[in-house]
């Protein structure tokens, strides 16, 4: 081959090299044992923003954030002089700087080669971005599915495990190994384990799910050790790279379950209490009125016959009897009343409780006009939802004890209301019934909800059984509301109260 010929081949070699060198997908950098740059190809050029001739001849030193930028010449130096490799000829992961300053991480591999007498350095340069935020969020994944308290499984199509977490393997009892590559049924007991698979490709097939897509489905599973658990149930189906997957996340309803059943058990035996109570309630009510009859109409019957022959003091002593025994067959009807008052369902209808006020009034006209009274309404009151009979029954024991409880010459019954900020900034309705009568003392503002609570003496003309203000307290609750007293001794009594019903447009 001639002189001609050999250049030629070396110059088409040379220039096959710069097209290798130019088209790879690596950045490749040359230098010399002083750091300094000789070649940069385009790779490099993109990875690190440079064009060639801004790097070529600086040093290397320049694509370099802290603390690899101060350390080079150093490393290399010794490197060149006692031969101690730390880079050399290994793939590192690295941080590099680009051109507009920001830090990137790469992969380095770095091989020595002689170039005639001069001692040089190649440096393989990949950006692994992508790669490092793909680990770091795989390593987020893992840790969130690692310390989340539900159990999360994976299977494929065919129903294989493929992953599940930490907390699954707590609730069933199997390490993860156990587990990946086997049939989903496995944690399933009958008739769940037998239907499985069918259900599986019966939905892949296109048929119609029953649980995929379903939250909060209530199934029974089974532990490593043979036992079941109620758990709840979720399924969602997701494609990654083609392939069709399903992801279950379950949480162990035992305590739940356990807890439900315990209050389906008290509620059952709570209704069997009340039914048993109202039976109670009834036969006692008649049992106990029979002998009071008896008795008041006995006491009757010897007025009528042996009045000749009574003292005044005896007669006085039967009509004393008479009037002990229709005191009690109250305080029967009270009773009985006391105890399907907070059982019954409420009646509630639209009330206009002006219309209420004026019944009252209409109906006790003659005590009002007996005792000098007045029922004042300041401002019209709103149309509420609520069982008419029972808020009447209550604006009622609240009237008459405030009449009756007085002994101002002009006594004045005030009813109204007034707003205030309630659950969620929507406004409470607050009602009030203020009297100017005898006040009751602090000490005592919950005692008189008491029953058969009274404070004060009363005649027999006058006395009640003391149950009033305890069923004005029951309908106010079963209302879903509140009762408070303001009052003092001899300075009026306020009740306040809320009936938290829905207001009508």
């Amino acid at each position: 081959m001639t002189i001609a010929a050999t250049e030629q081949t070396l110059a088409n070699n040379a220039e096959l090299l710069r097209a290798v060198l130019n088209t790879v997908i690596d950045g490749l950098v040359t230098i010399d044992d002083r750091g300094v740059i000789h070649s940069f190809n385009p790779a490099a050029s993109r990875i690190f923003g440079y064009q060639p001739d801004e790097v070529i001849g600086q040093n290397v030193r320049m694509l370099m954030p802290e603390p690899y930028h101060s350390g080079h010449d150093g490393y290399l130096r010794s490197y060149v002089e006692t031969g101690i490799a730390k880079v050399i000829g290994i793939g590192r992961e690295v941080s590099a700087r680009r051109k507009d300053g920001s830090i990137f991480a790469m992969e380095l591999g770095v091989n020595e080669m002689r170039y005639g007498a001069r001692r040089m350095f190649v440096g393989t340069i990949r950006d692994i971005t992508d790669r490092k935020r793909k680990q770091d969020a795989e390593v987020f994944l893992r840790t969130v599915m690692s310390t989340i308290l539900d159990g999360l499984i994976t299977i494929d199509e065919r129903g294989s495990v493929l992953s599940l977490n930490p907390a699954a393997e707590r609730l069933f009892g199997y390490a993860a190994e156990e587990v990946v590559g086997r049939n989903i049924k496995m944690l399933m007991p009958e008739p769940y384990h037998s239907e499985h698979d069918g259900y599986l490709r019966n939905f892949c097939a296109g048929g119609r799910p029953k649980i995929i897509g379903v939250a909060g489905r209530e199934l029974v599973a089974r532990r490593k050790d043979g036992t079941t658990f109620p758990m709840e149930l979720g399924v969602n189906e997701m494609t990654i790279d083609g392939q069709r997957l399903f992801a279950g996340t379950i949480r162990d309803i035992s305590v739940r379950a356990r807890i439900e059943g315990e209050m389906r058990e008290s509620l059952a035996a709570l209704a069997r209490s009340n039914q048993e109570l109202d039976e109670f309630a009834y036969i006692a009510s008649h049992d106990l009125r029979e002998p009071l009859r008896g008795v008041a109409n006995n006491a009757c019957f010897l007025k009528e016959d042996c009045a000749a022959e009574l003292s005044p003091a005896a007669m006085k002593r039967l009509d004393r009897m008479t009037y002990l025994c229709q005191r009690m067959d109250r305080l029967v009807d009270d009773l009985l009343y006391f105890s399907r008052l907070g059982r019954q369902e409420l009646a509630v209808q639209t009330t206009d409780l002006n219309e209420v006020i004026v019944d009252i009034a209409t109906t006790m006209e003659a005590a009002l006009q007996e005792r000098d009274a007045a029922i004042v309404v300041p401002r019209p009151l709103p149309t509420i939802r609520c069982d008419r009979p029972r808020i009447t029954e209550m604006f009622r024991n609240l009237i008459t004890n405030a009449i009756k409880y007085n002994d101002s010459e002009v006594k004045r019954v005030e009813i109204g209301w007034s707003e205030r900020p309630g659950a969620g900034g929507a406004a409470e309705r607050v009602f009030h019934v203020r009297d100017n009568g005898i006040g009751i003392a602090e000490e005592f503002h919950r005692e008189v909800f008491r029953i058969f609570k009274r404070l004060n003496p009363e005649d027999d003309r006058v006395k009640g059984t003391g149950v009033g203000l305890t069923f004005v307290e029951k309908i106010v609750e079963r209302h879903n509301g509140s009762i408070w007293i303001e009052s003092a001794a001899g300075a009026g009594t306020t009740f306040h109260f809320t009936l938290n019903t829905s207001p009508e447009p």
